[in-house]
Order: structure tokens, then sequence, then C-alpha cells
């Protein structure tokens, strides 16, 4: 179980890492409405940014991997942002499902070892720092695409660029800790600096496909893709039945 937590909070977290709320100090590049179509052209930099903004504005379905050498994690999901909720499956590299609605967030894995399948957390008992906390924290969340240092348009919605991601824990938000997450990554790296990355948007500015590599010192490259999709269909997460579900030990919350 100790062995699963590291994993499980990561593999959450890809989901989460790459976009919600850049912080952006960039001057007339707040966030457009979710459902209004981009009616100028913009520079690359903020295309990206803006788009980001704006997948993350409303509802949508998202596809993720995260491959480190031999090891990788996937996951599918649908989420609502606005709404903290989201539903998560994949592999991490056990099968794992992961549902959150408000404050309460539903874990389901074979290697959790709990009596039944499901296991519920009450995120407010979390610490401010918990790496699990981070990952349902989808507010605090920023990446990458928060320290975009350069980009350009290589085909019709199409972009590749640098990102620093020292600038990148400098515009993140220091609640849940995900400034000290980028802060580590950027030890990791090779060179944090120039952290090379593509991203695709549809006709109304959706960011619909972002992937990025990490050079690290000692595992090798780091590579994560992102694809978006079904903005503002309407989500629903539903708890799952109470019969499988008991609540987390005092224990566990000291592990996550």
């Amino acid at each position: 179980m100790r062995r699963l937590i590291p994993t499980l909070s990561i593999a959450l977290a890809v989901a989460l890492v790459s976009g919600c709320g850049t912080n952006s100090d960039d001057k007339g590049a707040s966030a457009p409405s979710a459902a209004a179509p981009a009616t100028s052209k913009l520079e690359p930099v903020a295309a990206v940014k803006q788009g980001m903004d704006r997948s993350l504005a409303g509802q949508l379905a998202m596809e993720a991997s995260v491959k480190a050498g031999t090891q990788s994690i996937t996951l599918n999901g649908k989420m609502d942002p606005a709404a903290r909720m989201f539903h998560i499956t994949g592999k991490a590299p056990e099968p794992l499902e992961a549902r959150l609605i408000g404050d309460a967030a539903y874990l389901k894995s074979e290697s959790l070892e709990g009596k039944k399948p499901w296991m519920k957390l009450d995120l407010t008992k979390l610490k401010p720092n918990s790496a699990l906390r981070q990952s349902f924290d989808m507010k605090a969340q920023t990446g990458i695409i928060g320290g975009i240092v350069s980009a350009q348009e290589v085909g019709e919605g199409r972009y590749t660029g640098v990102a620093d991601l020292g600038k990148a824990a400098e515009a993140a938000s220091t609640d849940a800790g995900m400034r000290d997450g980028l802060e580590s990554s950027a030890k990791l790296a090779k060179d944090p600096t120039a952290i090379p990355f593509e991203a695709t948007l549809d006709a109304e500015g959706h960011l619909t496909a972002l992937s990025y590599t990490v050079a690290t010192k000692s595992i090798g490259d780091l590579v994560t893709e992102m694809h978006m999709s079904d903005f503002g269909k309407p989500v629903t997460v539903e708890a799952p039945p109470a019969s499988e579900t008991e609540a987390a030990s005092a224990e566990m919350y000291k592990y996550f």
C-alpha cells in the first residue's frame, strides 16, 4: 500500500498538472468565455495560454499519459472544474479509478488493500502540501503552461515552443504545495529552462492536445501527452454505493 500511494498521487495529478489556472500576469491575456469563439489572431504564447484557459473554463473529457523509460501511466476521464467533479480511470501501472465530488474523493485500486472496493477521503483533512490533495485541487494546478517563454505557429492551429519550469513555479499558486512540486521537477530536469512542447488548438481556440518532454538527470525522458475534447458536454459523477465504500483510516491520512 505504501508503494502505491506516491504512484497514485502522481497518476491523478497527470490530468491536471499541465494547465488549470495559469495565473498569467500577461496584460490583456484574460481568459475568454468558454462559448465565445476566438475573434482575432493572438500571438502564439498568448494563444496557447488562453487555449488552456478556454478548455478548462467548463466541462471536458481528457486522455493523458506519462512515460518514463519502460514505466507508464495512462488516464481517461471527464471533469467539471467549476463544480469540482471528475471521474478518472486508468493504469499506474495497476488499474485505478478515482471520483471527486466536492471535497469527497473516492479511490479504487486493488493495491489499497481495503476491506471494501472503494476508499473515501475527506480532502479537507489532508495536509496543505499533500500530493494527493494537489492532485484534486484543480484551481491550484499550473504545470508548464504558466512557464511558457516562447512559441511559434507551425501549422493551422499547431504550435511548438519552450517552457521554463522555474518560471512556471513562480507563476504557480502556493496553495496545495504546487509551487514546491514544480520546483522539485525543475531540480530533476537536465535543463529546466528549456522544456520543449507541442500544442494544438481547435477553431474555437480550445487547447485540444499538449505534449512535452522533460529530459531528466536520472530516469531518462519524462514524456507527457494530453488530449481534450467534449467541451461543454454535461458531466455527472456519482458516489460509489455506500455498501462498497469505507472511510479512510487516520493512518491512511498520514500516508496521503
